[in-house]
């Protein structure tokens, strides 16, 4: 193959992530390999054509001993190609030994093409250093207590770790495949909030960016941390099976480094959704936070045989509310503490989802139940967040964590969001929709058209006469004067329809429902109007109108280019009276040039 012309260019960026890539010709099983730096480099195989025959000769004196077996067993054409199909990236963690000690790396194996032909990308990074960090932390919390046990339940839900040093901003990412092998996100890298703010645009569900880009910055992060001890914010991924809900939770390790978690809490959220407009069809108030467990402020050990429970509490939250120490029947206990401790409005939904059926028929199907509701507080209501996970199938761990200050802040932020987003859209001088909102509206049209639905509208274009007459004449506050009078013409003649500012004297209004029924009247309407306009010092402004043709036209702007000519036909006919249009649109503003 040709190596240089087929792969050279992005063998040199990957290289950059990984200390050795293989390309690997999937049908003759020719392949070009890649070490430009790293140690690595020192293991190259055989330079033979036959990728699979050199693995196997090399994986005996390459391939830790207890390594071998399982290696070849992953590391075979049938298996490979199997496991990379559907675009998905695979992964396999595996021990080479190197100066005669086993060392981890990983290998990430996709599904390329090339010239018509496939070809397996193979790379591999050394995660020694990570992998050992992870076998120690198992071996420490094998060895705690029932609270390392409760810790241990709750940290195998994360989907993804991250380790980032507030020195340097480097980080390292470990993660689950479960829910990212299809994002593309780096193991590691040099800039954790630069990179976040990149990832956000193709990771994260178009309506959450603006939430992601304003509160994930460094600064707001540290001064929660510092604050509260604890940052967390729910949002959403894009997945192949759509938008779907992750919890991000921050804290420190230590003054010079933090960890964040990601988990997949979609099936939780939903449920909570659900739940909520089951019990009332009002809006719901909030979604699912989760911390970490040290920031628990009570948990519940419960025995699922006996119903017998204790409770851990932290006195800073609970100390005015009259909960049980221990106990006989929590689910009992649990409804009867709700009617006093838990917010009138959220009693409801307290007691339908806090049953012993629904809780462990969650914990069955998910592995976790959480939800988040307010609780009665001497300063009024008070979010929190209860978590459910088993500690073994004869016991359940229950935390509860006040999260009111994250909630808050998340509601502010997403209005505050809401309100920058619609600002964009708007025009300063006018108030109506901008360029940016026609846009959008353009695309949306457009994607009805393309997927063959019925849909009825025709465009107006509006167009102001005599603008640059009153700029040059009396300046550019008459001139924008006179745009807002024409605005509010356009809005007044077209009022059940959008209307938008496309450009400094354009106007575009599309129309639909009655507007569209009565266009050639209100065309008529607008005509007569700007004729008198002319006579009584009003602004003037020519139209065109041109409606959708469901079987000739394939998008908008082929309507919007017909109501641009016959736009500007009526424009070159209202021009034959320039000179009275002109002295019309002077007299409007006050003028005293003649012309």
């Amino acid at each position: 193959m040709d190596n240089k012309l087929t792969f050279a260019d992005t063998a040199v960026a990957l290289s950059l992530d990984y200390e050795c890539v293989f390309f690997v010709d999937v049908e003759n099983a020719n392949y070009a390999m890649y070490a430009l730096h790293g140690n690595h480099r020192t293991l190259q195989l055989n330079e033979t054509s036959d990728f699979w025959e050199d693995t196997r000769v090399n994986l005996q004196t390459i391939v830790y001993e207890e390594d071998r077996l399982h290696f070849a067993e992953i590391v075979s054409r049938d298996h490979l190609l199997s496991v990379v199909q559907n675009d998905c990236a695979y992964t396999y963690k595996y021990r080479i030994v190197v100066d005669g000690v086993p060392v981890w790396y990983l290998m990430k194996v996709v599904l390329g093409e090339s010239n018509g032909k496939d070809y397996l990308i193979i790379g591999i990074t050394n995660i020694d250093k990570q992998e050992r960090d992870r076998l120690n932390l198992e071996q420490k919390a094998s060895k705690s207590t029932t609270y390392g046990q409760i810790v241990m339940a709750l940290a195998e839900r994360y989907d993804a770790l991250y380790l980032v040093d507030l020195e340097t901003n480097h980080y390292v990412l470990y993660k689950s495949e479960r829910t990212f092998c299809e994002l593309s996100i780096a193991f590691e890298g040099d800039d954790f909030f630069n990179q976040l703010r990149k990832d956000a645009l193709s990771v994260v569900y178009k309506d959450d960016i603006g939430l992601i880009t304003t509160a994930l910055t460094r600064e707001i992060l540290l001064k929660e941390l510092d604050d509260y001890g604890v940052f967390s914010l729910t949002y959403r991924l894009n997945t192949p099976k759509g938008p779907q809900y992750v919890k991000l939770v921050a804290v420190y390790s230590d003054k010079k480094h933090i960890v964040i978690s990601v988990t997949n809490i979609d099936a939780q959220m939903r449920r909570e959704i659900e739940l909520r407009r089951q019990v009332s069809k009002s809006e719901v108030y909030g979604q699912i936070v989760m911390a970490l467990a040290e920031r628990y402020d009570a948990l519940y050990m419960v025995d699922l045989e006996t119903n017998h429970f204790a409770q851990y509490k932290a006195e800073r939250m609970y100390s005015e509310l009259s909960v049980a120490a221990e106990g006989e029947d929590f689910f009992n206990q649990l409804q009867k503490d709700a009617q006093s401790v838990v917010y009138a409005e959220d009693i409801p939904l307290v007691q339908a989802a806090l049953t012993r059926e629904t809780l462990l028929g969650e914990l069955d199907e998910n592995g976790l139940f959480t939800i988040s509701y307010r609780l009665n507080s001497p300063n009024g209501p008070l979010y929190v967040n209860l978590v459910v996970v088993y500690s073994d199938k004869t016991h359940m761990v229950i935390s509860i964590t006040n999260v009111d200050a994250q909630v808050r802040r998340e509601q502010k932020m997403r209005e505050e969001t809401n309100i920058a987003f619609e600002r964009a859209r708007r025009d300063d001088l006018t108030g109506i929709k901008n360029k940016n909102a026609y846009g959008e509206f353009e695309r949306a049209l457009d994607q009805q058209i393309q997927s063959g639905e019925e849909v009825e509208f025709a465009i107006a274009i509006c167009d102001v006469n005599g603008l640059k007459t009153v700029n040059d004449t009396q300046g550019h506050i008459a001139g924008d004067k006179y745009i807002r009078m024409a605005s509010k013409l356009v809005c007044e003649t077209f009022k059940h329809s959008p209307v938008f500012r496309v450009g400094g004297d354009e106007f575009v209004a599309i129309l639909r429902g009655a507007d569209f029924v009565n266009r050639e009247q209100l065309e008529q309407q607008l005509y007569d109007t700007v004729k008198r306009n002319a006579d009584e010092d009003k602004v003037v402004l020519a139209c065109g109108i041109s409606v959708f043709d469901q079987k000739h036209d394939k998008s908008v702007s082929a309507v919007f280019e017909r109501a641009d000519a016959m736009m500007y036909r009526n424009k070159m006919a209202l021009k034959g009276g320039r000179d009275e249009i002109l002295n019309t649109i002077i007299r409007t503003i006050g003028a005293r040039t003649t012309i």
